[in-house]
């Protein structure tokens, strides 16, 4: 595993409280990576502006990552980002060359949000989303949509584009991964107190890490299409394990983070 990973991953753990230099030297070397590796990245990092060095042996990741990060944590809501379904829809649009310069934020902050294209250059889900249109339109613009996306909200589509956005989700897959997801949580939870330490952390920031990123990047699709329940056990099951998986990484020197550090997210 890259040291890089390691750091942001582990300080989008702690927030803007951030950690020391310590528990990120400890962590790395958990993982096989040597003292050089992470100090050279640490420096990197901060050069770069993602992480910033905030007192003496204590960093954080840069705000410039909050968004992401704030996105990322948005699964501890569960249901409540979404609202019942109306029957209609979002639109986001925008000038194909607007898109085309800033093409790989611009898909992934849309296609994050269940947003998929259709043969009109237009992306379109289902209007469930708990956000505000305002709220909404703002996250997507700090993820990385074009500066001129347009979002509409509460609009009626044609059945030909509904179709087509249906057909881009396998819904038998999505619930075999809420219930695949949900059963190895529910195995590693009643293991994990028999585990050495240090293979506990790793198994947590592995499997926990995979958990939050399927609660995390879900389409959170309306009942219409798709049972919510398999998605709502993994929620809470997730919930007992990430507190569980807090208690395993609680830093002597510091508070417990506000959640489990996780693997190689697919987040940006």
């Amino acid at each position: 595993m890259k040291s890089v990973n390691i750091i942001l991953d582990l300080l989008r753990t702690y927030m803007e409280r951030g950690t020391s230099v310590a528990n990120i030297m400890a962590t790395g070397a958990m993982f096989g990576c040597s003292e050089n590796q992470m100090r050279v990245n640490l420096s990197r990092l901060v050069a770069k502006g993602s992480i910033i060095n905030f007192a003496r042996g204590a960093y954080r990741l840069a705000e410039t990552l909050d968004p992401v990060n704030d996105f990322i944590e948005s699964w501890r809501l569960g249901e409540d980002r979404t609202k019942p379904w109306a029957h209609t829809w979002l639109l986001a649009s925008s000038s194909a060359d607007a898109a085309a310069n800033n093409q790989n934020r611009h898909r992934w902050a849309l296609y994050s949000h269940g947003f998929r294209p259709t043969p009109a250059a237009c992306w379109i889900r289902p209007d469930n989303l708990a956000l505000t249109h305002k709220q909404l339109e703002l996250r997507l613009f700090q993820l990385g949509v074009c500066d001129d996306t347009m979002l509409a909200s509460n609009a009626g589509i044609n059945a030909r584009w509904q179709k087509h956005w249906q057909t881009q989700f396998n819904m038998a897959s999505l619930t075999q991964s809420y219930l695949q997801t949900y059963d190895s949580l529910t195995e590693s939870m009643a293991t994990l107190h028999r585990l050495p330490k240090q293979t506990a952390m790793k198994e947590t920031f592995y499997l926990g890490g995979h958990a939050i990123q399927v609660l995390a990047l879900d389409p959170l699709l309306p009942t219409e299409f798709l049972d919510g329940q398999p998605r709502r056990a993994l929620w809470q099951a997730m919930l007992a394990y990430d507190s569980m998986g807090r208690e395993l990484w609680a830093d002597a020197e510091t508070d417990k983070p506000y959640s489990i550090p996780t693997s190689k997210l697919a987040f940006q």
